[in-house]
C-alpha cells in the first residue's frame, strides 16, 4: 500500500502547479507577442524597400524597366545577418529584373494600398516575402529577407521577459513555502501537545488558540477525548464495583468449603455442601448481571439504536422464556398488548435484557401467589413496556434509589444484587427511553414503565 502524500507536499503541489501553468501560458504569450513584434519592426523596412523599388520602375517604349543605382544594389546586399531578394515581374506573370524564381505571394494587394507581407520559403531558407502594385505602373514588386535579424530579435524580448517571470516564480515558490510551513504550526503545535501528555490527561483541549479552519479538528479530538474519559471512568467504576461485590461471596465460598474439609459426618457435610451451593447460585447470578452491566455500561449510550424492533412479539418472546421461572415462585405470570404498531428503534438483545431484568426483579419480590404482567401499549409519541406486579410496592421515597447500583430496599429480604433495574436503566438511555416506577392501578404493587419514543417512517415529523 503506498504510503499517502503529505499535506505539506498536497499544499505545495496544488500552489505550485498553477504557478508553473502560468509561467508556460506567459512563456508562450511572450513568444508570440515577441515575434509578431519583431516582424513588425522588420516588416517596415522590406515594405519600404518595396515602395521604393516601384518608385524606380518606368514604362518605356520598349516595355517596363527598372533604373537600379550600383549604391541601391549595394544596399539591398550590404546587409550582414540576412540576405535580401527582390523581384519586379508583369500583371501577366512576366519576369521584369531582380531574382527569379521568388514565390508568389499568398495574396495581391490592390493596386496603390500598402505592401502585404507574408511568410515563404525561397532557395530553401525561411523568409519575410512583401508584395506591392504601384498603381501607374501594372507591375508587382516582391522583396524578401531572411529571419535571422527577426529571430535574433524575438529571442531577445523574450529572454528579457522570462527572466523577470522565473525569478517571480523563484521568489512566488520560497513565499508559497514559507506560507505553508507557518500554516501549518497549528497542526504542529496540536501534535506536539497530544505527544506530550500524560496517558492519564484526558482533559479538553484549548480551542481559543486554534485558527478557525483547526478548531473542528480540535473540537472532534476534544469529544473523542470525552468519551474516552467517560468509558475509563466506567470500566473503572465497573471493575471497583465487581472486585467490592464479588470479594464477599467469594470469602464466604472458601469459609464454607474450608469448613467442608473439617466436618466429620455426613450430615454436616451435606447442609454445608447445600450453603455452598446456594452462594455459588448467587454469586453466579451476580457475575451474570454484572458482566450485563459491563456489556451496556462504557459508552453504549453513544452508539444509539442500530435497527426496527417491533416490541409487540419480542416482549410476548421474553415473557414466555420467563414462564417456568415464574412457576417455581409460585407467580402467575402473564402478557398483555394493545392493538397498533408498536415499532421502536433499536437493538432487540439489549431490549431483551432489559425485559429480563424488569420480569426477574418482580418475581424476585413478589411472594408467592402474586401476580406480574407484561403489557405493550403505544400512542402517537411512544411505546410503553411496562412491568406489573401485586407485591409489596416501593415507597415513593425509594423509587429513584433502587436504580443505583447495588441498592437494595433496606427491609428486604428477597435475594438479589441490587444490578437489576440499575441495568435496566442503561439499556433505556442507550434507546433514549425513559424508565419510571409508580404503584400499579390498585395502589398496591409496583409498576415499572419504561417509554421508548415511537418509531417513525422515514421523512415523517414527530407529533405534537
Amino acid at each position: 500500500m503506498t504510503e499517502r502524500a503529505s499535506l505539506r507536499g498536497r499544499l505545495l503541489a496544488r500552489l505550485l502547479a498553477p504557478m508553473l501553468g502560468l509561467l508556460v501560458l506567459s512563456a508562450g504569450t511572450a513568444y508570440y507577442a515577441a515575434f509578431r513584434f519583431a516582424n513588425q519592426v522588420y516588416d517596415r523596412t522590406i515594405e519600404d524597400t518595396a515602395i521604393a523599388l516601384s518608385q524606380l520602375t518606368h514604362v518605356t517604349a520598349g516595355g517596363v524597366s527598372v533604373d537600379l543605382p550600383a549604391a541601391a544594389q549595394h544596399m539591398l546586399a550590404s546587409d550582414q545577418r540576412d540576405r535580401v531578394y527582390y523581384a519586379i515581374t508583369l500583371d501577366n506573370g512576366g519576369f521584369v529584373a531582380g531574382h527569379r524564381g521568388l514565390p508568389a505571394p499568398l495574396q495581391l494587394p490592390a493596386p496603390g494600398v500598402a505592401p502585404v507581407c507574408s511568410d515563404a520559403v525561397y532557395n530553401g531558407d525561411p523568409v519575410r516575402l512583401a508584395a506591392y502594385r504601384p498603381a501607374d505602373i501594372p507591375v508587382i514588386v516582391q522583396v524578401a529577407e531572411t529571419v535571422t535579424k527577426r529571430d535574433v530579435l524575438a529571442f531577445e524580448i523574450i529572454a528579457s521577459m522570462l527572466a523577470p517571470l522565473l525569478l517571480l516564480m523563484v521568489l512566488g515558490a520560497a513565499v508559497i513555502w514559507i506560507g505553508v510551513e507557518q500554516g501549518l504550526d497549528p497542526l504542529t503545535r496540536i501534535a506536539t501537545q497530544l505527544r506530550h501528555r500524560s496517558a492519564d490527561d484526558l482533559g479538553p483541549m484549548d480551542e481559543s488558540q486554534a485558527p478557525r479552519e483547526v478548531r473542528p479538528l480540535v473540537q472532534a479530538l476534544n469529544g473523542l477525548l470525552e468519551r474516552v474519559d467517560a468509558m475509563l471512568t466506567a470500566q473503572r467504576r465497573f471493575v471497583a464495583d465487581a472486585a467490592h461485590q464479588l470479594r464477599t461471596p467469594i470469602a464466604g465460598l472458601k469459609t464454607q468449603a474450608e469448613t467442608a474439609l473439617r466436618a466429620t459426618d455426613a450430615d454436616s457435610m451435606r447442609s454445608i455442601v447445600a450453603n455452598i451451593v446456594t452462594a455459588a447460585t448467587r454469586m453466579s447470578s451476580l457475575v451474570v448481571q454484572l458482566l450485563s452491566l459491563a456489556r451496556v455500561d462504557p459508552s453504549e449510550a453513544a452508539k444509539g439504536a442500530s435497527g426496527l424492533v417491533d416490541l409487540e412479539p419480542l416482549a410476548r418472546s421474553v415473557t414466555a422464556d420467563w414462564i417456568a421461572r415464574a412457576i417455581e415462585h409460585g407467580i402467575d405470570l402473564g402478557y398483555a398488548a394493545a392493538d397498533g404498531s408498536h415499532a421502536v428503534l433499536g437493538d432487540p438483545v439489549m431490549i431483551r435484557e432489559l425485559i429480563g431484568n424488569l420480569i426477574d426483579n418482580a418475581l424476585k419480590h413478589c411472594p408467592e401467589g402474586s401476580e406480574a404482567t407484561v403489557s405493550v401499549e403505544s400512542d402517537s409519541r411512544d411505546v410503553r413496556l411496562a412491568v406489573t406486579d401485586s407485591g409489596p410496592g416501593i415507597p415513593s421515597e425509594e423509587r429513584d434509589r433502587v436504580f443505583e447500583r447495588f441498592y437494595r430496599l433496606p427491609d428486604s429480604a428477597a435475594p438479589g444484587t441490587g444490578l437489576g433495574l440499575s441495568i435496566a436503566r442503561e439499556i433505556a438511555r442507550m434507546h433514549g427511553a425513559t424508565i419510571s416506577i409508580t404503584g400499579n392501578d390498585s395502589g398496591r404493587g409496583t409498576r415499572v414503565v419504561v417509554a421508548f419514543p415511537k418509531a417513525r417512517p422515514q421523512g415523517q415529523a414527530p407529533g405534537p
